[in-house]
């Protein structure tokens, strides 16, 4: 292959890389005060279960988006044995939890002893489904009875946390406890985008750079040793 052309391979190659679209997910930390659920009122309605669900917004089980829980924490507290899963829901609180849409309700349930704070990492896809209704995560809190604990979600779905996935950036929403409905006063979570360094252009055609000289030079060095000597 003659360097002219490597030239223009390589060239090509750093173009693609620096116009193609970086397709990702986002990434969030959350942390729950969870304290009130170890104090009066709050440790009278334990045990507690963390639930987490993921609804297909498309009611046609395609599988689109994936919510990935991971780097669970408990301020002292810990995760008791057992799941229940339903539908695209996989995993443990000791270890990562994964929910696919590939049914209309997507759901995971494990109880656990609660600490000063919960928190976990949130990575979701963002693929938006078609038809104007979009998937829906929620994050919640039941207690002994099997319901969630009461909080201001003004859809009634008593969530500590929701994001519709209605965009490439979707909205999250958090709510704390509703006095109205229950004596137990819990904040809503704390919510921040954790995010993974990404290349600046500059420097893929930095490296791309470095590439092609490195492989010129190569080149040069090969032509220089197949020039035949001449003799006297």
């Amino acid at each position: 292959m003659g360097v002219q052309r490597v030239c223009v391979l390589l060239i090509g190659a750093m173009l693609v890389v620096a116009v193609a679209p970086i397709v990702g997910a986002t990434t969030l930390n959350i942390t729950l005060d969870t304290t009130p659920l170890t104090l009066p009122p709050g440790s009278s309605t334990a045990p507690f279960s963390v639930f987490f669900q993921l609804t297909d917004g498309s009611g046609t089980n395609d599988g689109n988006n994936t919510v990935t829980l991971t780097n669970f924490a408990f301020g002292g507290g810990s995760a008791t044995p057992g799941t229940t899963l339903f539908g695209g829901a996989v995993g443990d609180l000791g270890s990562s939890v994964v929910l696919t849409d590939n049914s209309f309700l997507n759901s995971f349930t494990q109880g656990f002893t609660p600490g000063s704070t919960l928190s976990f990492q949130l990575q979701m896809t963002t693929n938006v489904d078609a038809g104007g209704t979009p998937d829906a995560f929620a994050f919640g809190i039941l207690d002994s009875t099997g319901f969630p604990i009461p909080t201001t979600d003004p859809s009634l779905a008593d969530t500590f946390l929701a994001i519709n996935i209605d965009s490439q950036n979707p909205t999250v929403l958090t709510y704390g406890t509703d006095s109205s409905r229950t004596n137990i006063a819990i904040s809503a979570p704390s919510v921040s985008l954790a995010t993974t360094p990404v290349p600046e252009p500059a420097t893929l055609f930095l490296v791309g750079g470095g590439i092609l000289a490195g492989a010129v030079r190569r080149r040069s060095r090969s032509d220089q040793r197949q020039v035949p000597q001449r003799t006297a």
